[in-house]
């Protein structure tokens, strides 16, 4: 028997669709263009170490983290001939150790960069940095009018390279005249800033919207996230790039529901004709949303079947009738395939009014969802 035969609730992932991704990404590209992995977030719920592991052996060029815990992860599992960004700002009690692993930071401010200049200096080193340029994001980085003469001044500390230029586009995947216009803005800065001498090698701003929508954003170096696990943020190229994590769980439970009778918390569906109804061994603290609730579907028996009642801590209730041959055991997929049928991230994240980032970052990863990699590159 299978290890995941034993769980009650688990996520697969399919590693070899991570290669076929890279794959697709890299035909998307060309070969001069570098590829950075977006990791972050236990790359996006389906395990750093695996994920991370496998990028290894496909060779992406380097890896972008928000947290330095997820950076240490990536060199104690062989990472360390690749580079790895830290997304965001590095806090204070950070940059010993980024700069003793030779973690990248993100540059936002002239006193950020003065930390990092200081522990360079005192360990005898030169540490690549990125500088970011907010065009229009609002969170992080040097506002684009502020920009040139912060690149301008860190360019000048001795113990600091900027090895690296970019910005975030906040709406690559609903507003392209907007987005345009904000890599008109940074192309404009990296034009002047090179025309001071300032050379930099690697310069990015192609999330994965981006990378599929805007061609030119390309430039020397793209970043996607989405991408490399199989969605496409836009139905432009989905149809190249597959999903690699399915979320399952089983059947517990099935019983026969008269007209009238109610279900769950809250008595919030009322059964308006005879039904039968599996309890399933999957609830929001494994990951399921309560927003979920009378909205969303899975599958059982290779068919659409709707979720029914509030969704519970540790059960949802699906309305089975038309699959009268399911019983305690089964299993059912919350995500991905089941003979003929599928259900996308995409798709619980419709029903649940949110983005499928949040739906693959909200499965809970721990003893009660235990994550099952399959493929030739789990080996």
């Amino acid at each position: 028997m299978t290890p995941q035969s034993y769980y009650r609730c688990w996520v697969e992932v399919d590693l070899d669709a991570l290669r076929h991704n890279v794959a697709a990404i890299r035909r998307r590209i060309g070969s001069e263009v570098k590829l950075m992995a977006v990791v972050k977030a236990d790359a996006y719920g389906h395990g750093l170490a695996q994920v991370g592991s496998t990028l290894m052996q496909c060779g992406v060029d380097a890896f972008a983290v928000a947290h330095l815990s997820e950076a240490l992860v990536l060199r104690q599992i062989g990472g360390t001939g690749w580079p790895i960004l830290l997304f965001g700002s590095a806090l204070p009690f950070e940059v010993a150790k980024m700069v003793e692993q030779s973690i990248t930071p993100t540059i936002s401010a002239l006193d950020e960069a003065g930390l990092f200049e200081d522990e360079a200096r005192r360990r005898g080193k030169t540490v690549d940095v990125h500088v970011e340029v907010d065009t229009g994001m609002g969170r992080v980085g040097f506002w684009h009018e502020d920009a040139i003469g912060a690149i301008l001044q860190i360019a000048k500390l001795p113990h600091l390279r900027i090895a690296g230029l970019y910005t975030h586009f906040p709406s690559a995947d609903e507003n392209l005249e907007e987005t345009r216009r904000e890599l008109g803005i940074f192309q404009k800065i990296i034009q002047i800033v090179g025309s001071d001498g300032v050379l930099i090698p690697f310069i990015h701003t192609s999330n994965s919207a981006a990378l599929v929508r805007v061609k030119e954003s390309h430039l020397t170096m793209v970043r996607p996230g989405l991408l490399l696990y199989g969605i496409c943020p836009t139905e432009v190229a989905s149809g190249e790039f597959r999903p690699l994590l399915s979320f399952k769980a089983r059947v517990a439970y099935v019983k026969d529901v008269a007209a009238g009778r109610t279900i769950s918390y809250g008595q919030t569906f009322l059964a308006e004709r005879p039904m039968r109804i599996a309890t399933v061994t999957a609830g929001y603290a494994d990951g399921f949303s309560r927003h979920l609730s009378n909205k969303a579907e899975v599958l059982a028996g290779g068919k659409r079947c709707r979720v029914v009642g509030r969704v519970t801590m540790d059960q949802i209730m699906v309305d089975v009738t038309q699959v009268p041959d399911v019983q305690c055991g089964d299993e059912v997929v919350l995500i991905g395939d089941q003979g003929t049928a599928r259900i996308t991230a995409s798709d619980v994240a419709r029903w649940e009014d949110t983005i499928p980032w949040e739906v693959l970052c909200g499965i809970t990863k721990n003893a009660r969802v235990a994550r099952v990699y399959r493929g030739a590159a789990a080996a």
